[in-house]
């Protein structure tokens, strides 16, 4: 073997053994530049914060602070994980989404061709995906950025027995999906069927009752990506800097951590409020017309959003509203974030009151628009009732969009 040979080989052997030892060391800031820094919340209110060593929805989540201590949270005590500072900006190339139920989406994807039981969808983040017809709740077509949130809400909410389609021009149209490719979609309507082109085609709602998107039986987590999609996945484990997870729809994926945004630990140890119809409610108007309490959006049917940041779950309210809830024996503690959300007007001014059965327990001052949130964490200790207040804040109930962002019982 030449010289120049055999410098080569123990140069790739040297490199080899190099990579294989830094793989194996504790993960630090100053070493690895690319894994962000994520803040976890723990379901006693306490905090942590570091690089992700491990996660695993069975296991817990290992952080590495920066002194390169670290820190393994168990599943049952995780609420969620949240990267920190400001996201990385998000590819725009690719406008559609795709929706299934409980707030699971695919956005900024390229949805494709639809076969016989799958449907074809590209993302920057997931890749190719083969994504079963029955698992959707709907597709949004490339929509106008303005008109997302708008289209996503009358797609979760609209009642129907049928898939129903929303056109370009306002029209609605309930039928049967029979087909899609890249410039067609083809629907049978009462009338017979049709062929549309896509760019008529704002939206498309499949029939609720006929979707099949089962909730995992055990702890599970929900990935939310710098994108905007959240994905509910079991058996996620972290491999070489890629989360490695099957989907609810029994998809394999491989996403790289610097994709995450946020991390939910589903479990018996945190239940949304928002999952649950709450036992009894009044309502009392300043003025005008009372509007219903809505469950993971504000009461004008708006994704919520306080201080620059997005909730997936939590209740959106206007004053005056009182929402009472019973509470099982083993509730521990009420968290939640609360504020006027983002979209309310200047004149927006909220008082926020959490009611332990005869006794308030927290009380906001008039919070009006803009305003920094503020986080509720008070005791139920022995408790039988919870009920949450939105009260009139200093000018009645003008533009008042009150949330209670991630309102959560702890077991």
């Amino acid at each position: 073997m030449s010289g120049t040979r055999l410098f080569s080989t123990a140069a790739a052997l040297l490199a080899v053994a190099l990579s294989s030892a830094r793989a194996e060391d504790p993960p630090q800031a100053g070493t690895v530049p690319s894994d962000p820094i994520f803040n976890a919340l723990l379901v006693d209110g306490s905090t942590a914060s570091g690089l992700v060593r491990r996660l695993d929805d069975k296991g817990g989540v290992t952080l590495v602070s920066a002194e390169g201590a670290e820190r393994t949270i168990p599943t049952d005590r995780l609420v969620k994980l949240t990267r920190d500072g400001a996201s990385p900006p998000t590819p725009n190339e690719w406008r559609d989404v795709v929706l299934f139920p409980d707030g699971d989406r695919l956005a900024h994807c390229k949805v494709g061709q639809a076969g016989e039981f799958n449907l074809g969808v590209q993302s920057p983040a997931f890749e190719e995906l083969a994504v079963p017809l029955d698992s959707l709740l709907g597709l949004i077509l490339d929509p106008d950025p303005a008109s997302v949130d708008a289209l996503t809400a009358r797609v979760r909410s609209e009642p129907r027995d049928s898939e129903l389609l929303w056109l370009a021009n306002g029209d609605k149209l309930p039928g049967l999906f029979a087909g899609l490719d890249e410039k067609t979609l083809t629907f049978q309507p009462p009338t017979g069927k049709v062929e549309l082109p896509r760019a008529g085609v704002m939206a498309l709602g499949f029939a609720p009752g006929q979707v099949v998107y089962r909730r995992p039986a055990g702890p599970f987590f929900e990935l939310t990506l710098v994108d905007g999609s959240r994905i509910g996945v079991t058996g996620a484990r972290l491999d070489r800097g890629r989360i490695v997870a099957t989907t609810r729809f029994k998809a394999e994926v491989r996403l790289p951590i610097g994709d995450l945004a946020r991390v939910h630990a589903i479990n018996a140890s945190a239940l949304y409020l928002s999952d649950r119809e709450a036992s009894a409610t009044s309502y009392e108007p300043y003025i005008g017309p009372t509007r219903p309490y809505r469950r993971n959006s504000t009461v004008a049917g708006e994704a919520i959003r306080l201080g620059g940041v997005s909730y997936d779950r939590g209740l959106g309210t206007q004053s005056r509203t009182l929402l009472a809830y019973k509470l099982e024996p083993g509730s521990k503690r009420f968290q939640a974030t609360v504020g006027v959300d983002d979209r309310a007007g200047p004149l927006g001014n909220v008082v926020f009151k959490v009611r332990v059965d005869d006794k308030i327990l927290f009380e906001s001052p008039p919070m009006a628009a803009g305003e920094a949130p503020r986080a509720v964490d008070v005791d139920l200790a022995g408790a039988g009732l919870l009920i949450l207040m939105t009260e009139f804040g200093e000018r009645g109930d003008v533009q008042d969009l009150a949330d209670w962002a991630e309102a959560r019982i702890i077991r």
